[in-house]
């Protein structure tokens, strides 16, 4: 009786040389790679509003975004709060950053509700989207049909596991996500403890390590000096770039509550700046002086506002009731009668009185 002798999976060998050589397949050209990717950042710090204008850069839908994918792909977004991804889209829409319709985004970007899945159930969705392969054209005039990807935002709202903080349970679960999936690219986003641009390296996600130690990439959403980056960490391919300053921008738009009254709705969203080491120390600089601008208009305000509501009263009590450092409080004193809002009497340093000037 014969018997069939199956092949050992290790016995499936692979050319060690072969007649081409094949570059890292992105999600995003040279920042995000086509894999199993932990993108994990402080709780409050912008996660999803930096996550969502990559995500529709992915699916085609900017022509103008900073960022680019070659490769076009359908995207599915798991959200624990799809009315936040609806609003940046909105906004994004609003700025002109997505100038594509709304039947194009609601075909490439196909936003979810968060539920808590077992991997063995999350996996199971990869036989109902087999309708969501793009086919990209390429150079030579064939067609790659490239896999959507899947975006889990957050892992504690969407994976079901007994102990985050377990490595052997978490391990077993990018294991099994990763085989399930096979070629469909996902991107697990989680949250780390508090961290800076200068630990970028040591940074971890909250709970058990084999979420960064299993996957194929890491990048962080960090904060330093008053700026959030984008860093890439672990990683298997060399990036031009590694680090992105998040740039806020913001649009106020008209939306309807639940008693179909209108209201006005405020929305940030981040769009990403790649930073060389040159061009950081620019940004830097020039974000300290804005900062230090901000500081003096809102000082100016505050010195003002106690003019106003004292007129004469001298300088040592105006300055008494604002905190900051004298030097600068003398200052603001000095622009605010440069600008004509206030005007001095009694000019002896000794006696000197400020008067606000009308209308206030």
């Amino acid at each position: 009786m014969n018997s069939i002798v199956k092949s050992h999976p290790w016995c499936e060998f692979i050319s060690s040389c072969p007649d081409e050589l094949k570059i890292v397949e992105f999600v995003l050209d040279d920042v995000v790679a086509a894999g199993t990717v932990v993108i994990a950042g402080e709780r409050g710090l912008g996660k999803t509003s930096a996550l969502v204008p990559l995500m529709a850069s992915v699916a085609g839908l900017s022509s103008t975004f900073p960022l680019r994918a070659s490769i076009k792909r359908n995207v599915i977004y798991v959200s624990e709060d799809p009315e936040q991804v609806t609003r940046i889209m909105w906004a994004m829409r609003e700025n002109g950053h997505i100038d594509a319709s709304p039947f194009q985004i609601t075909s490439a970007f196909k936003l979810v509700q968060a539920t808590r899945l077992s991997v063995a159930e999350i996996v199971q969705i990869k036989s109902h989207i087999k309708d969501l392969w793009f086919d990209n054209k390429t150079s030579a005039g064939w067609v790659y049909s490239a896999p959507p990807v899947i975006v889990l935002d957050t892992t504690n709202a969407t994976i079901d596991l007994d102990n985050i903080s377990d490595n052997s349970e978490v391990s077993k679960a990018v294991s099994d996500l990763r085989n399930g999936f096979d070629d469909i690219p996902i991107i697990l986003v989680g949250h780390v403890a508090k961290a800076s641009l200068g630990n970028a390296r040591h940074m971890s996600f909250v709970g058990a390590g084999s979420w960064e130690g299993d996957t194929q990439q890491n990048l962080y959403l960090v904060m330093e000096d008053g700026m959030r980056y984008l860093v890439i960490g672990k990683n298997r391919f060399s990036p031009k770039v590694r680090e992105f300053a998040l740039h806020s921008h913001y649009a106020d738009m008209v939306g309807v509550d639940k008693l179909g009254q209108c209201g006005q709705i405020r929305c940030f969203y981040s769009i990403p700046e790649p930073m060389s080491p040159e061009g950081k120390t620019v940004l830097k600089a020039k974000e300290a002086k804005q900062r230090r601008f901000e500081s003096d208009q809102q000082l100016m305000e505050e010195l003002l506002e106690v003019i106003v509501e004292n007129p004469g009263m001298s300088a040592t009590a105006v300055k008494s009731k604002v905190s900051g450092r004298a030097d600068r409080k003398h200052a603001a004193l000095e622009q605010l009668e440069r600008d004509g809002r206030i005007v001095i009497k009694n000019p002896d340093n000794r006696t000197r009185t400020y008067y606000p000037v009308a209308p206030f």
